[in-house]
């Protein structure tokens, strides 16, 4: 009897121990709820509002400038639209444009340069549409475009190297060398129109390109070139952009001069104009797709045509903001300040 009382009393001490235990736990957090709610109220409160005020103002201040931003390209594209045919008359009179495009291409871009090169005076002797079987850098790939290039060059008059190049677009520098020469041509070129033709046909037949507009199998001779990069952001994968600077390379190679153009949301690191901007080799506009942009174009293409150094234009940081060219002042040209010759 006197162990069961014994057990009895230590299992009750025991439960008081813990509801004291517990009361303590409630008792403490209590405490800290009303010192948190009125002793550092005003200092935690304060820095809160502080800091929500200022995110609001900065978040109100971006707005604000964003929509200028938004506002002042408006008025620069409707201003570039209103003086296009100015800025482009005759710049290109007379003169043969072929359109090269890569796989994913903003065909709104590309119908918008059309027009502009048109509005120059240049006339848009067809499209041609790589596939993405020929972007493909795989080991098959590569060795069939090498040897469809080889087997076509007698026709194109090109010389490749008997050895395939060791980098990995070996090929599509390959094919592009015959390519470029179906599509351009500078005076006194041999190639006949059945030779660009065929080899044209060779590429389709084997799924690396298609000819177009529709009713166009082989594009008349061109002496400038546009080639087209895709839209949207650039690979980070892959060899895509290689392929597309080997392609340009050889087009300017092959006439008189190649811009390859871009829509502004293909801007960017691993990029084929930022990639082409490095080698310097063609000139590039990064916002064809934007009115100033194919003006761009257009006035890329002239300077090329009158001997300058291939550049990068655009909107990219050290892209120069265009390439218009300088008027000249005739004898009979009244100088502000001055009289006329």
């Amino acid at each position: 009897m006197a162990v069961e009382l014994a057990n009895w009393t230590a299992l009750v001490i025991d439960f008081r121990y813990h509801l004291v235990s517990i009361i303590a736990v409630f008792l403490a957090l209590a405490v800290g709820l009303l010192v948190g709610s009125t002793a550092l109220s005003g200092t935690a409160t304060d820095v809160l509002r502080h800091a929500q005020s200022a995110a609001v103002a900065r978040n109100e201040a971006l707005n604000k400038a964003n929509k200028q931003l938004s506002q002042q390209v408006s008025a620069d594209q409707a201003f570039a639209q209103a003086g296009s045919q100015r800025l482009l008359g005759g710049l290109l009179a007379g003169e043969n444009v072929v359109l090269v495009l890569a796989p994913n291409e903003d065909s709104d871009m590309v119908s918008a340069m059309t027009a502009a090169l048109g509005r120059a005076g240049a006339k848009v002797t067809g499209q041609i549409q790589l596939t993405q079987q020929f972007m493909q850098t795989t080991g098959p790939v590569e060795s069939s475009l090498t040897e469809l290039a080889q087997s076509l060059a007698p026709q194109a008059a090109v010389n490749l190297p008997s050895q395939a190049s060791d980098q990995a677009v070996a090929g599509q520098q390959d094919a592009a060398a015959v390519i470029a020469a179906s599509l351009l041509a500078r005076p006194g070129s041999s190639l006949a129109r059945s030779g660009a033709q065929a080899i044209l046909n060779g590429f389709a037949r084997n799924g690396y390109l298609t000819v177009g507009p529709s009713g166009v199998t082989t594009p008349a001779p061109a002496g400038l070139a546009v080639l087209v990069t895709p839209a949207g952001q650039p690979p980070q994968t892959g060899n895509d952009s290689q392929v597309l600077v080997a392609v340009a390379q050889e087009l300017q190679a092959a006439g008189d001069g190649t811009v390859m153009a871009g829509p502004v949301s293909a801007i960017g690191s691993g990029s084929a104009i930022q990639l082409e901007n490095h080698a310097g080799q063609v000139s590039t506009v990064d916002n064809a797709d934007t009115e100033s942009g194919q003006i761009m174009v257009v006035q890329a293409l002239r300077l090329l045509l009158d001997g300058k150094t291939p550049d990068s234009y655009g909107i990219e940081p050290g892209a120069a903001p265009s390439p218009a060219p300088v008027p000249s002042v005739s004898p009979s040209t009244t100088v502000p300040g001055g009289t006329g010759g």
